[in-house]
Order: structure tokens, then C-alpha cells, then sequence
């Protein structure tokens, strides 16, 4: 699946991408910076084992893309107003973090068949 068209809100920075099925995801910037896919934020192993990230509740609610510039042809980087700019967000990645109320429905199914 690839995007056909993104554009950001000029009023509030929200995110749409609309896929090549035709799906049409919608994304906060306060989300979408919170799962930033980045190590610093994801986390990385350290020294001894010890696991490093950063707290996704110590990310400003005013965070605001800045710049989004395309990576090859399976993702995108963007440069937040908090002066992140380290992850890169794969197609199948932003995908996944859709936050459709389909996808959303979609999502706690599969949860619940996991379990």
C-alpha cells in the first residue's frame, strides 16, 4: 500500500494520508510524535542491559510537524516543532497507527483474538 496524497492541517497540524485502496488515515500530531519509531524514543538496549527511551508523556501537546520529506519510496521523516527529527515512519508503519475509528475497531478484534 502506498500514499496517493498527504496533506497537514494548517489550523492543527493533523496529518492525512490517502492510500492507494483508497483508506483515508488521519493522524494528531501528538500521536503520531509519540510513536515516533526512532530509538530514542522506542528505546535501545545500553550498557548492561539497561533500556533507554524517552517518555512518551514528556512530549509538548503543541508539537506541530514542521517539515515532512519523503525516505526512498516506504516512508517519511518528519521534523517536529520540539526539534525531533530522527524517525522515520514507514508506510506499513503509519498504516498501522491509523487512527480511523475502522482501524481503531480493526485493532481491538485482533487484540481480542490474541488473547
Amino acid at each position: 500500500m502506498d500514499p496517493k496524497k498527504l496533506e497537514v492541517s494548517t489550523i492543527d497540524g493533523t496529518i492525512s494520508i490517502l492510500w492507494s485502496d483508497g483508506h483515508v488515515s488521519k493522524y494528531s500530531p501528538l500521536n503520531l510524535r509519540r510513536e515516533c519509531p526512532c530509538a530514542m524514543c522506542k528505546g535501545e538496549p545500553g550498557v548492561f542491559g539497561r533500556h533507554y527511551a524517552v517518555e512518551k508523556s514528556n512530549v509538548d501537546p503543541k508539537v506541530q510537524p514542521e517539515e515532512i520529506e519523503s525516505v526512498g519510496r516506504y516512508g517519511l521523516k518528519i521534523a517536529w516543532s520540539d526539534r525531533h527529527d530522527l524517525g522515520i515512519y514507514t508506510f506499513e508503519y503509519l498504516r498501522d497507527l491509523c487512527e480511523c475509528e475502522d482501524c481503531e475497531i480493526s485493532r481491538n478484534a485482533q487484540r481480542g483474538e490474541n488473547e
